[in-house]
């Protein structure tokens, strides 16, 4: 315990939720792959009527290897962000790997998982959503999308 009466990590704990929300902002702020893949193989679009956040997704495949990725973002600070971040994880995984990471995400953003894979530690800032339920449906939104393109035939 320090003299405050609090345990001695805190001020470590302050200095990581700071470090979280500037990645957030700085994604947020600089979203990357923001520009939509030419002659896609598959394209899905998903929307948050609660709060008006909607994003597009397109996919250029090498066989079921994601090449390039482009996620257009008109939504919230956390919406932008989240699929910022992923846009950055599934690019080189395969439809199955990303679809899986895209699971494990949403179970620990659910609470029904604790921690993440090791693959989506770049994600961590995020789990600090969890606290406000209402803004999770934001980081999801782009795994959704993700999600329909992945499912799409051909």
């Amino acid at each position: 315990m320090g003299s405050t009466g609090l345990p001695r990590f805190s001020a470590m704990t302050d200095n990581a939720d700071d470090l979280y929300r500037d990645v957030i902002l700085e994604h947020a702020r600089h979203p990357r792959n923001a520009e939509s893949v030419a002659n896609p193989h598959k394209r899905a679009r998903a929307s948050n009527p609660l709060c008006g956040d909607e994003l597009e997704v397109t996919l250029a495949l090498d066989g079921e290897t994601i090449a390039a990725i482009g996620v257009q973002v008109r939504g919230c600070a956390i919406a932008q962000a989240s699929t910022s971040l992923m846009s950055e994880v599934v690019l080189g995984k395969t439809l199955h790997e990303s679809d899986a990471l895209g699971r494990a995400f949403k179970e620990m953003m659910e609470g029904t998982r604790m921690e993440l894979p090791e693959a989506l530690d770049s994600l961590k800032p995020l789990e600090a959503v969890r606290q406000h339920s209402s803004r999770i449906t934001c980081t999801l939104l782009a795994w959704q999308a993700l999600g329909k393109a992945a499912r799409q035939e051909g």
